[in-house]
C-alpha cells in the first residue's frame, strides 16, 4: 500500500518538475504546431522558436500554405507530421522544411515527407531524427490529436516516446502544465510482461530532464517520504 502511494506521490512531484529551457529549437515557417512532448501545442503556434531542455523531444506539425495549380491559388495543408529526437548542449536548432510552392511540390512532399526535412545545429552538422506520418482522412485532425498520438506513442514506431503516453499536456505562452489523463478502459493492448512500468518510465524520463539542483531536491523528498512511511 505505502508503496503504491510513493508512486503516485512521486508521479505529481515529478511532473511539477520545470523543464530546463537550455535550448532554442526554430520552427519552419508556415508551420501549424499540434503536439509538443505530449502537449497541446495550439496556444503556442505563432511562436518562430521554442525553448527546449537536453534530452528527447516529439513534435507533431503541419505544414500549411499556398501553393499554386494550373491557374489557381489553393490553401495546401500537409498530413500531420512526427519529428522525434535529441537535444543536448546549450545549442541553437534549425527544423529545415521543404518551399512547397506548387502542386508538384505537394506531390514531392507526398511521396517522401521525411527526405523533405532536416535538424541542423548553429554549426550546421545536421542531427538525426525519426520520423512518422499521421494518415487521417481531411486536412487536419481535430480536438483528439493529443489522444491520437498518446496512442501512436504505444506503437513499435521508432519515433514512438512511450513515455509521452498517457499523459495530457497544456502549454501556455507563460509555461506548460501537466495532468494525468484519464484512461479509457482498454483499447490498447496490453504490454508484455517483461515491458516496464509506465509509471517507472514516466519518472525516469521527467527526472532525466531536470538539472542537478532540482534532482537533489527530489531525491532529499524520496528519503524524506520513505522515513515517512516507517
Amino acid at each position: 500500500m505505502f508503496v503504491r502511494h510513493l508512486l503516485g506521490a512521486l508521479l505529481v512531484s515529478t511532473l511539477a518538475m520545470p523543464v530546463i529551457a537550455d535550448n532554442t529549437l526554430v520552427l519552419p515557417e508556415k508551420t501549424k504546431l499540434l503536439v509538443l512532448d505530449g502537449m497541446d501545442a495550439d496556444k503556442l503556434n505563432g511562436k518562430k522558436d521554442l525553448s527546449l531542455g537536453n534530452g528527447r523531444h516529439q513534435l507533431v506539425f503541419q505544414l500549411k500554405t499556398l501553393v499554386r495549380e494550373g491557374g489557381d491559388t489553393k490553401m495546401f495543408t500537409s498530413s500531420p507530421y512526427i519529428m522525434t529526437f535529441d537535444l543536448s548542449g546549450d545549442q541553437a536548432y534549425t527544423i529545415n522544411a521543404p518551399k512547397v510552392k506548387t502542386a508538384r511540390d505537394t506531390d514531392k512532399l507526398s511521396h517522401s515527407p521525411k527526405a523533405q526535412f532536416s535538424i541542423t545545429n548553429a554549426k550546421g552538422q545536421t542531427v538525426p531524427f525519426e520520423f512518422s506520418v499521421i494518415n487521417k482522412s481531411g486536412l487536419l485532425i481535430g480536438g483528439d490529436t493529443v489522444e491520437d498520438i498518446q496512442k501512436f506513442n504505444l506503437s513499435d514506431s521508432p519515433a514512438a516516446v512511450r513515455e509521452m503516453a498517457g499523459t495530457v499536456y497544456i502549454a501556455t505562452p507563460q509555461g506548460i502544465s501537466y495532468q494525468v489523463a484519464q484512461q479509457s478502459q482498454p483499447s490498447v493492448m496490453p504490454e508484455p510482461a517483461t515491458a516496464q512500468p509506465m509509471s517507472e518510465s514516466m519518472l525516469q524520463y521527467w527526472y532525466n530532464q531536470a538539472d542537478e539542483t532540482t534532482r537533489e531536491r527530489f531525491l532529499k523528498w524520496v528519503s524524506k517520504s520513505k522515513e515517512i512511511g516507517k
